[in-house]
């Protein structure tokens, strides 16, 4: 799964769709909202974005 990915401080790159399409995402995890089930993610610029879980198709 992902979790071990998840847990690391580094760089990681989200594959996930949106609207429809494919995008991807590079950043460092900030946090992880279960509740809600979004991913929380801070870009190389320090702004902090949320993508679904369930639209995540990769994370490497």
């Amino acid at each position: 799964m992902f979790l071990k990915t998840l847990a690391s401080n580094n760089l990681i790159n989200v594959d996930y769709y949106k609207n429809g399409s494919l995008k991807t995402l590079k950043g460092r995890v900030h946090k992880i909202d279960l509740t809600t089930q979004k991913l929380f993610l801070k870009d190389e610029k320090q702004e902090v974005l949320f993508i679904s879980l369930s639209g995540i198709k990769a994370i490497y």
